[in-house]
Protein backbone atom coordinates (compact mmCIF):
# COMPACT_ATOMS: atom_id res chain seq x y z
CA UNK A 1 0.00 0.00 0.00
CA UNK A 2 1.49 3.38 -0.94
CA UNK A 3 2.48 5.77 1.82
CA UNK A 4 0.61 9.09 1.56
CA UNK A 5 2.81 12.03 0.63
CA UNK A 6 3.06 15.04 2.98
CA UNK A 7 1.10 17.16 0.50
CA UNK A 8 -2.00 15.05 1.17
CA UNK A 9 -2.01 16.28 4.78
CA UNK A 10 -2.39 19.98 4.01
CA UNK A 11 -6.15 20.30 4.46
CA UNK A 12 -7.59 18.04 7.18
CA UNK A 13 -11.28 18.65 7.77
CA UNK A 14 -13.91 17.48 10.25
CA UNK A 15 -17.62 16.86 9.84
CA UNK A 16 -19.51 16.98 13.14
CA UNK A 17 -23.28 16.47 13.02
CA UNK A 18 -25.39 16.94 16.15
CA UNK A 19 -29.09 16.03 16.15
CA UNK A 20 -29.03 16.09 12.34
CA UNK A 21 -27.41 19.55 12.08
CA UNK A 22 -23.78 20.28 11.12
CA UNK A 23 -21.82 22.07 13.87
CA UNK A 24 -18.25 21.60 12.61
CA UNK A 25 -17.56 25.37 12.18
CA UNK A 26 -18.23 25.88 15.91
CA UNK A 27 -15.99 23.04 17.11
CA UNK A 28 -12.75 24.21 18.70
CA UNK A 29 -11.54 20.81 19.89
CA UNK A 30 -12.62 17.19 19.86
CA UNK A 31 -11.26 13.91 21.12
CA UNK A 32 -12.58 10.45 20.26
CA UNK A 33 -11.37 7.29 22.00
CA UNK A 34 -12.05 3.93 20.33
CA UNK A 35 -10.75 0.95 22.31
CA UNK A 36 -11.32 -2.69 21.39
CA UNK A 37 -10.86 -3.64 25.05
CA UNK A 38 -13.07 -0.83 26.36
CA UNK A 39 -16.77 -0.87 27.13
CA UNK A 40 -17.70 1.85 24.64
CA UNK A 41 -16.27 4.45 22.30
CA UNK A 42 -16.44 7.95 23.77
CA UNK A 43 -15.93 11.51 22.60
CA UNK A 44 -15.48 14.98 24.05
CA UNK A 45 -16.39 17.93 21.81
CA UNK A 46 -15.74 21.56 22.75
CA UNK A 47 -18.03 24.01 20.97
CA UNK A 48 -18.00 27.81 20.87
CA UNK A 49 -21.61 28.64 21.70
CA UNK A 50 -21.62 32.43 21.75
CA UNK A 51 -25.38 32.87 21.65
CA UNK A 52 -26.01 29.96 24.06
CA UNK A 53 -28.37 28.51 21.46
CA UNK A 54 -26.67 25.13 21.52
CA UNK A 55 -27.07 24.68 25.27
CA UNK A 56 -30.76 25.46 24.98
CA UNK A 57 -31.41 23.08 22.07
CA UNK A 58 -29.23 20.03 22.75
CA UNK A 59 -30.54 17.21 24.91
CA UNK A 60 -29.05 14.11 26.39
CA UNK A 61 -29.54 11.26 23.93
CA UNK A 62 -29.33 13.41 20.78
CA UNK A 63 -27.46 11.60 17.97
CA UNK A 64 -23.85 12.68 17.39
CA UNK A 65 -21.75 11.71 14.35
CA UNK A 66 -18.12 12.67 13.74
CA UNK A 67 -16.20 12.17 10.50
CA UNK A 68 -12.80 13.39 9.43
CA UNK A 69 -10.35 13.22 6.55
CA UNK A 70 -8.72 15.47 4.00
CA UNK A 71 -10.21 18.08 1.72
CA UNK A 72 -11.13 16.56 -1.61
CA UNK A 73 -11.29 13.01 -0.20
CA UNK A 74 -14.16 11.04 1.29
CA UNK A 75 -14.40 11.51 5.05
CA UNK A 76 -14.38 8.46 7.32
CA UNK A 77 -16.73 8.10 10.26
CA UNK A 78 -14.81 7.85 13.54
CA UNK A 79 -17.72 8.16 15.98
CA UNK A 80 -21.46 7.47 15.96
CA UNK A 81 -23.40 7.64 19.19
CA UNK A 82 -25.43 9.91 21.43
CA UNK A 83 -24.87 12.90 23.68
CA UNK A 84 -24.22 11.78 27.24
CA UNK A 85 -23.93 15.21 28.86
CA UNK A 86 -23.92 18.91 27.94
CA UNK A 87 -21.79 21.42 29.85
CA UNK A 88 -22.94 24.93 30.65
CA UNK A 89 -19.59 26.75 30.51
CA UNK A 90 -18.05 28.45 27.48
CA UNK A 91 -16.88 26.64 25.44
CA UNK A 92 -19.67 24.13 25.77
CA UNK A 93 -18.37 20.62 26.39
CA UNK A 94 -20.40 17.81 24.86
CA UNK A 95 -19.64 14.27 26.00
CA UNK A 96 -20.81 11.41 23.84
CA UNK A 97 -20.94 7.64 24.06
CA UNK A 98 -21.46 5.17 21.25
CA UNK A 99 -24.16 2.54 21.02
CA UNK A 100 -22.11 0.04 23.04
CA UNK A 101 -23.95 1.68 25.93
CA UNK A 102 -26.88 -0.56 24.98
CA UNK A 103 -24.82 -3.61 25.90
CA UNK A 104 -24.20 -2.27 29.39
CA UNK A 105 -27.76 -1.14 30.13
CA UNK A 106 -29.94 -3.93 28.74
CA UNK A 107 -30.28 -7.10 30.83
CA UNK A 108 -31.08 -10.66 29.78
CA UNK A 109 -32.79 -13.48 31.64
CA UNK A 110 -32.91 -16.59 29.48
CA UNK A 111 -31.38 -20.06 29.25
CA UNK A 112 -30.07 -21.45 25.95
CA UNK A 113 -29.90 -25.19 25.32
CA UNK A 114 -28.25 -26.96 22.38
CA UNK A 115 -27.66 -23.68 20.53
CA UNK A 116 -24.61 -22.58 18.55
CA UNK A 117 -22.44 -19.73 19.79
CA UNK A 118 -23.40 -17.59 16.80
CA UNK A 119 -27.08 -18.38 17.38
CA UNK A 120 -26.86 -17.18 20.98
CA UNK A 121 -25.20 -13.93 19.92
CA UNK A 122 -27.91 -13.31 17.32
CA UNK A 123 -30.66 -14.05 19.83
CA UNK A 124 -29.47 -11.79 22.66
CA UNK A 125 -28.74 -8.93 20.23
CA UNK A 126 -31.94 -9.28 18.20
CA UNK A 127 -33.99 -6.48 19.77
CA UNK A 128 -31.29 -3.84 20.29
CA UNK A 129 -32.18 -1.89 17.14
CA UNK A 130 -28.69 -2.50 15.75
CA UNK A 131 -28.04 -4.28 12.48
CA UNK A 132 -26.13 -7.52 13.04
CA UNK A 133 -23.06 -8.87 11.27
CA UNK A 134 -22.44 -12.15 13.12
CA UNK A 135 -19.85 -14.58 11.79
CA UNK A 136 -20.84 -18.23 11.93
CA UNK A 137 -19.43 -20.23 14.81
CA UNK A 138 -20.82 -23.75 14.88
CA UNK A 139 -19.67 -24.60 18.40
CA UNK A 140 -22.81 -26.08 19.99
CA UNK A 141 -23.39 -25.12 23.59
CA UNK A 142 -25.39 -27.68 25.57
CA UNK A 143 -26.67 -25.28 28.20
CA UNK A 144 -25.92 -21.64 28.97
CA UNK A 145 -28.09 -19.78 31.52
CA UNK A 146 -28.16 -16.00 31.75
CA UNK A 147 -29.84 -14.71 34.91
CA UNK A 148 -30.15 -10.93 34.95
CA UNK A 149 -26.90 -10.51 33.01
CA UNK A 150 -26.12 -7.45 30.89
CA UNK A 151 -25.73 -7.92 27.16
CA UNK A 152 -22.06 -7.05 27.62
CA UNK A 153 -21.68 -9.90 30.11
CA UNK A 154 -23.55 -12.30 27.82
CA UNK A 155 -21.40 -11.52 24.78
CA UNK A 156 -18.21 -11.76 26.85
CA UNK A 157 -19.33 -15.11 28.28
CA UNK A 158 -19.86 -16.57 24.80
CA UNK A 159 -16.50 -15.24 23.58
CA UNK A 160 -14.73 -16.80 26.57
CA UNK A 161 -16.54 -20.12 26.14
CA UNK A 162 -15.59 -20.28 22.43
CA UNK A 163 -11.97 -19.45 23.25
CA UNK A 164 -11.82 -22.11 25.94
CA UNK A 165 -13.47 -24.84 23.84
CA UNK A 166 -11.95 -24.14 20.41
CA UNK A 167 -8.99 -21.81 20.91
CA UNK A 168 -10.58 -19.36 18.44
CA UNK A 169 -10.46 -15.68 19.39
CA UNK A 170 -13.64 -13.76 18.62
CA UNK A 171 -14.17 -10.04 19.15
CA UNK A 172 -17.11 -7.64 18.95
CA UNK A 173 -17.56 -3.97 18.18
CA UNK A 174 -20.23 -1.56 16.94
CA UNK A 175 -19.47 0.57 13.91
CA UNK A 176 -21.83 2.77 11.89
CA UNK A 177 -24.89 1.26 13.55
CA UNK A 178 -23.82 -2.36 12.97
CA UNK A 179 -22.91 -4.83 15.71
CA UNK A 180 -20.02 -6.99 14.50
CA UNK A 181 -19.09 -10.35 16.05
CA UNK A 182 -16.24 -12.03 14.26
CA UNK A 183 -13.08 -14.06 14.59
CA UNK A 184 -9.94 -11.98 14.99
CA UNK A 185 -8.42 -11.83 11.51
CA UNK A 186 -4.89 -10.57 10.89
CA UNK A 187 -4.53 -12.04 7.41
CA UNK A 188 -5.89 -9.11 5.45
CA UNK A 189 -3.99 -6.39 3.64
CA UNK A 190 -3.05 -3.32 5.72
CA UNK A 191 -5.55 -0.46 5.50
CA UNK A 192 -2.79 2.12 5.97
CA UNK A 193 1.01 2.19 5.94
CA UNK A 194 3.19 4.20 8.33
CA UNK A 195 6.90 4.92 8.25
CA UNK A 196 9.07 6.74 10.74
CA UNK A 197 10.24 10.00 9.23
CA UNK A 198 7.34 10.08 6.76
CA UNK A 199 4.04 10.04 8.63
CA UNK A 200 4.92 8.95 12.18
CA UNK A 201 5.42 11.89 14.53
CA UNK A 202 6.55 9.80 17.50
CA UNK A 203 6.74 6.14 18.34
CA UNK A 204 7.44 4.06 21.44
CA UNK A 205 7.25 0.54 22.82
CA UNK A 206 5.18 -0.05 25.94
CA UNK A 207 5.58 -2.41 28.86
CA UNK A 208 2.10 -3.89 28.34
CA UNK A 209 3.23 -5.45 25.07
CA UNK A 210 1.56 -2.88 22.85
CA UNK A 211 3.38 -0.33 20.71
CA UNK A 212 2.27 3.28 20.39
CA UNK A 213 2.59 5.93 17.72
CA UNK A 214 1.25 9.36 16.95
CA UNK A 215 0.65 10.39 13.38
CA UNK A 216 -1.17 13.02 11.36
CA UNK A 217 -4.86 12.58 10.55
CA UNK A 218 -5.32 8.91 9.68
CA UNK A 219 -8.69 7.18 9.59
CA UNK A 220 -7.49 3.96 11.20
CA UNK A 221 -9.85 2.15 13.58
CA UNK A 222 -9.36 -0.60 16.11
CA UNK A 223 -9.61 -4.20 14.82
CA UNK A 224 -7.89 -3.19 11.58
CA UNK A 225 -4.52 -4.28 10.22
CA UNK A 226 -1.91 -1.62 9.49
CA UNK A 227 1.70 -1.65 8.38
CA UNK A 228 4.36 0.05 10.52
CA UNK A 229 7.87 0.31 9.08
CA UNK A 230 7.14 -2.66 6.84
CA UNK A 231 5.65 -4.91 9.54
CA UNK A 232 1.99 -5.89 9.78
CA UNK A 233 0.29 -4.87 13.04
CA UNK A 234 -3.17 -5.14 14.60
CA UNK A 235 -4.81 -2.00 15.99
CA UNK A 236 -6.15 -2.34 19.53
CA UNK A 237 -6.94 1.29 20.32
CA UNK A 238 -7.15 4.56 18.41
CA UNK A 239 -7.53 8.10 19.69
CA UNK A 240 -8.48 10.97 17.38
CA UNK A 241 -7.65 14.51 18.46
CA UNK A 242 -8.67 17.69 16.66
CA UNK A 243 -7.34 21.10 17.74
CA UNK A 244 -6.07 23.47 15.04
CA UNK A 245 -5.50 20.39 12.91
CA UNK A 246 -5.65 16.72 13.69
CA UNK A 247 -3.63 13.93 15.25
CA UNK A 248 -4.23 10.19 15.47
CA UNK A 249 -2.76 8.13 18.28
CA UNK A 250 -2.64 4.38 17.72
CA UNK A 251 -1.90 1.48 20.09
CA UNK A 252 -1.09 -1.73 18.24
CA UNK A 253 0.35 -5.21 18.58
CA UNK A 254 2.85 -6.77 16.21
CA UNK A 255 1.38 -9.71 14.32
CA UNK A 256 4.75 -11.42 13.86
Amino acid sequence: MPVPTPSSYLNPVIDVTLAGKPIAPLVSRLEVVSDLLGKADTCVVEVADYGRSLVRSVNQGDPLIIKWGYSGEESVEIFRGVVRSVGIADPVVLRGIDYNAILNSKRVQVTFEEETAAGIIRAVMSDTGLRLDVEDCQLEINRLPFFNRTLRECVDAVIELVRRETGEEFLDYIREGVFHWEMKDVSGSPVHSFRMGVNIIRQEARQDGLSFMETLVASVRHSEVIEVDGEKCFVVKAEYIWESGGRTRIWYEHIG
